[in-house]
């Protein structure tokens, strides 16, 4: 068999339904991993090893955990706005509001830490390959004077003395291919 039919004894390709997935599974060890101080946690990989899985899949969902706790957080408040509309005593309903809006406080909190961690992880990528503008050391010491960690690390690593001291790029020692004399 050949073309389409091929695959189609071969199994499914693509993503698994979501009754078969076991994300919630991993996001719930994973959740137990991040409140474990860091002195006590297993490595990262001993835990994918515990979950039959591999280290760089829960690598994936600690980079995406904010924007997944984002949307967690609105659809949990999004439930309880669903459930307010349905309750007839007025007390609880008020209740259930305040509720609702520090979900979507939080929420909105965790969408700023995703774009945050995003752009953190951008200018470690960038730093990097070459020297960072003055901008962006400025944006970094600033995420590094409001305690963000990973900003700390950016700086202490890839902006050391002698990159302070020269934040232009590298001139290359030898001339421009196109004026290097042909030897013969």
């Amino acid at each position: 068999m050949t073309g389409i039919h091929a695959d189609c004894t071969q199994g499914k390709r693509g993503r698994k339904p979501a009754s078969e997935s076991r994300a919630t599974e991993i996001r719930t060890r994973l959740l137990a991993w991040k409140q474990t101080q860091e002195p006590h946690r297993i490595s990262l990989r001993a835990l994918a090893r515990e979950l039959g899985t591999s280290h760089q899949l829960l690598g994936h969902y600690l980079t995406r955990w904010e924007k997944w706790q984002a949307k967690e957080y609105q659809r949990l408040a999004k439930e309880i706005r669903v459930r307010v509309k349905a309750e007839t005593r007025p007390w609880i309903a008020t209740e259930m509001l305040g509720q609702a809006r520090a979900l979507e406080t939080m929420a909105f909190q965790s969408m700023l830490g995703s774009a945050l961690d995003d752009t953190l992880r951008q200018l470690r990528r960038k730093a990097r390959v070459g020297p960072l503008s003055s901008g962006e050391v400025k944006m970094l010491r600033l995420f590094a004077s409001r305690g963000y960690q990973n900003a700390h690390e950016i700086l202490d690593k890839f902006n050391t003395t002698e990159n302070q001291k020269s934040n232009l790029p590298v001139i290359p020692s030898r001339p421009a291919k196109s004026f290097r004399r042909a030897h013969r």
